[in-house]
Parts: C-alpha cells; structure tokens; sequence
C-alpha cells in the first residue's frame, strides 16, 4: 500500500496523478489530491494575511471537492503520541508520514518536500529525517524525489568519512 505525500517545494509537480496522494498545506490549490494535510495555526501572527486566506481558501476547496481534511482539530494526535511513544513533531510533513505509518501504509513517497538550506525548512530538517527513520526502521520503503530536496543529505551532500558524492534518492 503505497502513498505519495507533496509538499509545495521544486518537484511536486512531478507526483503521479493517478495514484492516492496527500498533499501538505495548502497544494491542494495547485492540483487534485486524495487528503489534504495542513497543522499550521494562522491565527498566531507568524503567518501574513496572504497566508491566512491561501489556508481559507485550501479548507473551502477541499470541502467543496470532497477531499478529506485534516488539521490541528481533527489529526488523530493522541492516538499518534501514543502508538509513537513521542510527540517530536516540527511540521506538517512529520504528521503526515507519522500518520502515513500509523494506517498502515508499506510505501511512502516524497515529492516537493525540499526543506531548503537557508529557510525555516533548514530547522525542521531534522523532524522529517525522523519520521523516516521511524518508517524505514519499521520495513517502509521511504523514496525522495527531487534534486532540489536535502532530505537525508548531508549539508556538503558528500558521504562522511569517504568524501564520495551521495547517491541520489530519486
């Protein structure tokens, strides 16, 4: 049972379209998906108004299409903590691969989840690499597409000790 999870980073555009996809905060505005993921509170202030209505917009679009949503208020978290026996979460991606685990998926497949260098994606590196760890420590076939993704790279994208380029993940 496989499911690709977008993200709105270079390379999500290259996500099957015939296969069952969640995509992540607000992509489903740039294309059809099976369930759309979003765990951003826009009320805070560190999202700008632009954000805030792209997230409206995101909600009303799914619901007028029938495309599950699931967010702060409907995210199975404690059930999630619980089978987990952790509450690292650090983005949206986390909660969609932990929760990709947790039903029971056996592949799991990236497209536009970059976390770039330089960008508050750069902190939440670390979040995404763990929960494909968790994956991939329970038999998950865990893929990365595209080139622009630092996902289990390292920063230099040599492998340490040995100096050689990384095999890319795609």
């Amino acid at each position: 049972m496989k499911v690709n999870i977008i993200g709105r980073g270079t390379g999500w555009e290259n996500a099957p379209r015939n296969e069952l996809t969640w995509g992540v905060t607000l992509i489903n505005l740039k294309r059809d998906v099976d369930l759309v993921i979003d765990m951003n509170v826009y009320e805070d202030g560190r999202w700008g108004e632009l954000e805030r209505q792209g997230a409206i917009k995101s909600r009303e679009k799914a619901v007028s299409c029938g495309t599950p949503y699931v967010d702060l208020k409907t995210y199975p978290i404690d059930e999630i903590i619980s089978f987990f026996k952790t509450d690292y979460f650090s983005n949206t991606v986390d909660y969609a691969i932990a929760l990709a685990i947790y039903t029971g998926f056996t592949e799991i497949v990236l497209y536009g989840i970059n976390m770039l260098k330089g960008s508050e994606y750069a902190y939440q590196k670390a979040g995404v690499e763990f929960w494909i760890g968790q994956a991939m420590g329970r038999g998950i076939t865990v893929t990365v597409h595209g080139t622009a993704s630092t996902i289990l790279k390292t920063r230099d994208g040599l492998l340490y000790g040995y100096g050689t380029k990384q095999q890319p993940k795609t």
